[in-house]
C-alpha cells in the first residue's frame, strides 16, 4: 500500500525502507504518534529528492526555506539562529533533527517554548545584555532621528529594569522564565520566534496532524 499517493511506486518503497525503521524510534521519543512522524517524514524525503534520486538528507539552506515557508518568519537573524540550534551548525539536517524542529513549531508547552525562545534570544550563550536587547530593539523603531533613537534607549532601560531582577546587566534564563509565567505575552519579548496558532493549524492540516487539530484530535 501506498503512504503517498504522489509518489510513485519506487519512491514509496525507497522511503519505508530509508526511514521506516526511523519512525517507531523517533515516535518514543516526541509528542507524535507513529502516523504523524510518518508524515513529517515523508516531508523531509521529498525535500531530500531534491538533493537528487539518492540523497538521504536535507540542507540547512532548506530548513532556512522551511522556517520561512512554515513560520511566515522572515528576519533572517532569528530564522538562522533557530536554524543554527536545530542542525548544530551541520551542513546538513537529520531525520531526528526535522522531527525536533516540528516538534518546536507545533508545541503549546510553555516549558518547551522558553526554553527555545531563551536560546534563540542568548546568541552567544553567555545570558541576554545590553548589546542584544539594543539590537533587537533597533527593529522595532525604524529610523535614525533623535526622537526614534530616544524611543529606542527608553525601551533597552525598560526590558532590563522588568527582566534583570539582579541588576548585573544579564538576564539569566531564570529570571526570564520567572517573568514570562507571570505575564506569558513576553514569551518573545524581542521579537517573533513561533508561528501564530493560525499558521500552526494550517501546519497541522497539512502535514496531517491531527492531533494538533481541534475537531479531530478525538477521532
Amino acid at each position: 500500500m501506498k503512504l503517498d499517493l504522489t509518489m510513485n511506486d519506487r519512491h514509496n518503497l525507497r522511503f519505508q525502507s530509508v526511514y521506516g525503521g526511523l519512525v517507531p524510534q523517533i515516535a518514543r521519543l516526541v509528542p507524535f504518534n507513529d502516523s504523524e512522524v510518518t508524515c513529517i517524514l515523508l516531508i523531509y524525503y521529498k525535500f531530500s529528492l531534491q538533493n537528487g534520486p539518492s540523497a538521504r538528507r536535507i540542507t540547512s539552506t532548506q530548513l532556512v526555506n522551511i522556517v520561512i515557508g512554515f513560520q511566515q518568519l522572515y528576519d533572517m537573524d532569528v530564522v538562522d539562529r533557530i536554524v543554527t540550534l536545530i542542525a548544530g551548525g551541520r551542513k546538513h539536517v537529520t531525520p531526528m533533527e526535522f522531527v525536533h524542529y516540528m516538534t518546536i513549531l507545533m508545541s503549546g508547552d510553555m516549558e518547551r517554548k522558553m526554553e527555545f525562545a531563551y536560546m534563540v534570544y542568548d546568541k552567544n550563550g553567555l545570558g541576554i545584555n545590553r548589546e542584544i536587547i539594543s539590537s533587537s530593539v533597533e527593529r522595532f523603531f525604524s529610523g535614525d532621528d533623535d526622537e526614534v533613537l530616544e524611543m529606542r534607549l527608553d525601551m533597552v532601560e525598560f526590558l532590563l529594569l522588568k527582566f534583570d531582577e539582579d541588576q548585573d546587566g544579564i538576564v539569566s534564563f531564570e529570571e526570564y522564565r520567572s517573568i514570562v509565567l507571570q505575564q506569558p505575552s513576553l514569551l518573545e519579548f524581542l521579537g517573533p520566534i513561533f508561528p501564530t496558532d493560525e499558521t500552526r493549524l494550517v501546519v497541522a492540516y497539512c502535514t496531517a496532524m491531527y492531533s494538533h487539530i481541534p475537531e479531530m484530535g478525538t477521532i
